[in-house]
């Protein structure tokens, strides 16, 4: 097999090849051990909740007796004797004297039980609150302690610069806080450690990465230990801002080479000038929105058709007086900033989409223009030489370096080195951080390979049900629309596609309602036969390989498709592993864009791993048919640094430059579709070639959202897409040793209100914990797992029996939208096989497959 290649099926087994994986994976794990959270628990306090509610229950017998007492001798069965036993309050002496009046003696044993044991467990209840206030109170006092790590400080430099002052002031002085501040603080504190504990999607050092590959040889894991290398990049946003100031300057004007804008389109002898995206960057509510129209003077036209992001404005400018006429130099200056300023083009140097390297770029563009020892090229050097040292630096001197580069970059643009304060990207400031972890030279042995392509590929394809259902049905009424609009084998420019969709696009959405209906009566069918007749109440359900296969065969395997499984090895050591002693669980399958080729991570792979792109690559050729030309999108994120590989393939320009060199480079005006054989085609001029699109202009998942998506891969994002949100409780779905999905219950966010167990208070951090006692007795919930809150954009890390991380949760859900959504945590804290010096930490394994795809 040669390092070009997917690993596939068949090279490990003589079954038919369905699917393939890149030979190179990534390994994304916690930058520090799960047992870092042990000193917030508190599994005694928890047993002791746990028997105030066994209390609580023998109470409420006793007061169903008393009631009934009551109601045989016609007494308290309205008014304050019953308001006081329904709340399960204590009879006040003048309450109780008269039901002892009332009742016969042996009626009486019964009121003075109920006495006795409410007055007990109000007793218990104050004890409990002030057990619970001190357990808390410990473990604010454990999280600052850990705060004073090194480590952990730089946690929260390289998530939050813009308040790092204010956590290293406040940490340093903790203990001299008011109570309110100190629960403020360790409030956040403690979010920041349960996530680098738990989660695998953070970066620099609390987020670590090491490249995998799967190797032919039987065997579990194996690496070597390393030190952990951090590497700063400078984020994309500020190196933008740094171009347009630098690129306004005099000295460097005549170098900037100004490009059309992607989706400025002639348009019937006028200029039509689209939106290419949304405020946000992503797909919700995109329209291609025409911004404006015109038919352009002699001088824009010129001007306009010669911008063609390769001719200098200098070379512009003097092409520009040699026309007829000698037009001065003033009218072009005027003309390139009119359409600059109207949006026609862009005349300012530019970061290209998914350059790693933003300042290195800016470098390269100032020794072209012949400025390297400009002003500007020594504030690129010293903000290079700056982030490099920043690497490198010790603790103690890195917040002073963090803010000398914030200052430089701020003294060159007067634009606030941080922005979107609050966001969870990585890009909120000047800089980000990757890091590659101590786990070196990591090799995954055959055995895990086999289970990767062959029992996970029925994962893989169950994912995709839905999305490949979508995308057929989708062209189908994409297709049938185009031919009652344009007829069958008129080539229709792109632009009068986008008009003719947005003008129709209610009758069209309504079409696709009808997928949505499908796409939903699909997701329950499934549902049910991964469930089958098994009782609700179990807490695991196991499905034979050959039933899941017949739920899969009902429907095409087409069209063809990629995606990035998160796999978690659940084992309790790499010997397991090697063993065959694990469990396969996916967590989230991702079938967009290849991520490990389009990720701020990409370049430390890619340094790891040359052969990554072509693996890549490889895979997707495979999806291709014979006559269609893959096409990767120049599509920058608006509020996230994304580095992207070069593919061997042209890019379409969409939103931002692209990296390769222009007759690469694809522009939108240059596409349109056709209609042939019944199904809709889009194609590429000058020589008509088919495209496919690794992912749709937009990004969206459908054709609402993009009306291109049927000319890309089915996309899908999140975990395995069995949604059943008419089941408050979801079992784990096992066949074999793979996980098809966790164990998940869905409950009202007012199950996390505070709750008292008699005539306590029901306010406050206590109430809460007796809340959660009494949730997870009544669901039977694990000890340990994850929440999903409405309007948290991640996952929450929950231990039951810790009282700051149950205080963390019932504080996130108070007023959300919606269902709380609480799944297992799987691999559980047993089954952490990546051990690291002698500590288990959270991990998972992204990997790339491809499937071609086959019909019934």
């Amino acid at each position: 097999m040669t390092p070009f290649e997917p690993y596939r099926r068949d090279d490990v087994d003589s079954s038919p090849a369905q699917w393939s994986v890149s030979p190179v994976a990534l390994l994304r794990y916690a930058g520090f051990p799960f047992a870092l959270l042990e000193p917030l628990a508190d599994p005694e306090l928890a047993a002791d909740f746990d028997r105030l509610l066994g209390r609580r229950r023998l109470l409420a017998e006793h007061a169903a007796a008393l009631k009934a007492a009551l109601r045989a001798h016609e007494h308290g069965v309205q008014g304050a004797t019953a308001s006081y036993v329904g709340m399960l309050r204590p009879l006040p002496d003048t309450v109780l004297d008269t039901v002892l009046t009332v009742l016969p003696e042996p009626q009486q044993a019964v009121a003075l039980r109920y006495q006795a044991a409410v007055v007990r467990l109000d007793a218990a209840w104050q004890a409990r609150v002030r057990e619970h206030d001190a357990a808390l109170d410990r473990a604010r006092s454990a999280v600052v302690a850990l705060f004073a790590a090194p480590e952990l400080r730089e946690v929260l430099l390289l998530s939050n610069d813009a308040r790092y002052a204010e956590f290293e002031a406040w940490l340093d002085r903790a203990e001299d806080s008011s109570p309110g501040h100190r629960r403020r603080m360790t409030d956040l504190l403690a979010m920041y450690l349960q996530r680098v504990a738990t989660k695998n999607e953070s970066h620099s050092h609390f987020g670590p990465i090491s490249v995998a590959r799967f190797g032919p040889r039987p065997g579990g894991a194996h690496w070597r230990p390393g030190p952990v290398e951090r590497r700063s990049f400078w984020s994309h946003w500020a190196g933008e801002e740094l171009a347009a100031v630098f690129s306004r300057r005099p000295a460097v004007r005549g170098a900037v080479c100004p490009r059309r804008r992607p989706l400025a389109l002639h348009h019937r002898g006028e200029l039509r000038l689209y939106a290419s995206t949304t405020a946000t960057g992503t797909a919700d509510g995109w329209t291609f929105a025409e911004q404006d129209r015109r038919v352009l003077t002699d001088d824009h036209r010129w001007l306009w058709e010669r911008c063609d992001g390769a001719t200098s404005i200098a070379d512009l400018r003097r092409a520009w007086t040699l026309r007829d006429g000698s037009p001065s130099a003033r009218r072009f200056d005027a003309a390139v900033s009119e359409l600059a300023e109207a949006g026609w083009i862009v005349d300012r140097w530019e970061i290209p989409v998914g350059a790693p390297d933003p300042l290195g770029v800016l470098d390269a563009l100032l020794t072209g223009a012949g400025q390297e020892n400009s002003p500007e090229a020594a504030t690129v050097r010293r903000l290079q030489e700056g982030l490099t040292a920043f690497s490198r630096a010790p603790h103690a001197s890195r917040a002073r370096q963090f803010a000398a580069l914030k200052d430089d970059f701020q003294a060159a643009t007067g634009t606030a080195p941080n922005r979107s304060r609050g966001r969870h990207y990585a890009d909120r400031s000047v800089l980000y951080e990757e890091a590659l972890g101590p786990v070196r030279e990591l090799t995954l042995g055959s055995e895990v390979a086999r289970a990767v392509t062959t029992e996970l590929s029925a994962v893989f394809d169950l994912v995709l049900l839905s999305p490949r259902l979508r995308i057929r049905r989708e062209t189908d009424i994409l297709g049938r629309w185009m031919t009652r609009c344009f007829g069958a084998g008129t080539e229709v420019p792109l632009r009068d596609f986008y008009e003719g969709f947005f003008a129709d696009k209610p009758a069209l959405d309504e079409e696709c309602r009808q997928v949505d209906a499908e796409v939903g009566a699909l997701d329950r069918e499934v549902t049910a036969a991964l469930l089958g007749s098994a009782d609700r109440a179990v807490h695991e359900v196991l499905i034979e390989r050959a039933d899941l296969d017949k739920v899969i065969a009902r429907y095409p395997r087409t069209p063809a498709a990629l995606c990035n499984p998160d796999v978690m090895i659940a084992a309790g050591s790499a010997a397991d592993i090697a063993a065959g002693d694990f469990r396969l669980v996916v967590g989230d399958c991702h079938a967009v864009r290849d991520v490990l080729t389009h990720s701020s991570f990409a370049p430390l792979v890619q340094e790891l791993a040359p052969d990554l792109v072509s693996g890549i690559h490889a895979g997707y050729r495979s999806l291709l048919d014979p006559d269609e030309i893959l096409l990767d999108l120049s599509r920058a994120h608006l509020d996230k640094t994304g580095a992207a590989l070069q593919h061997p393939c042209p890019d379409l320009e969409v939103f931002g430059l692209s990296p390769k060199p222009r007759d690469q480079v694809i522009q939108p005006s240059a596409l349109f579709l056709v209609v042939r054989a019944g199904l809709p085609q889009l194609r590429v001029r000058p020589d008509g070639r088919r495209v496919r699109l690794m992912a749709p202009l937009a990004g969206g998942s459908g054709l609402r959202q993009d009306p291109l998506s049927p000319f890309a891969f089915p996309r899908h994002y999140g975990g395995v897409g069995i949604g059943a949100l008419d089941h408050g409780h979801l079992p784990r779905i096992r066949c074999g040793r793979v996980v098809l999905h966790r164990e998940r219950w869905r409950f009202a966010p007012g199950a996390l209100s505070g709750w008292s167990p008699g005539a306590g208070s029901a306010r406050g951090a206590a109430a809460e914990f007796a809340a959660a006692r009494r949730l997870r007795g009544d669901l039977d919930l694990p000890r340990h797992g994850f929440a999903k809150i409405p309007g948290e954009p991640k996952p929450v890390y929950v231990d039951w029996e810790s009282p700051l991380l149950v205080h963390q949760l019932f504080r996130l859900a108070r007023g959300a939208a919606g269902p709380v959504e609480f799944s297992e945590m799987l691999p559980g804290p047993g089954e952490l096989w990546l051990d690291v010096d002698g500590a288990p930490r959270t991990s998972e394994l992204r990997c790339a497959v491809f499937s071609g795809g086959t019909t019934p």
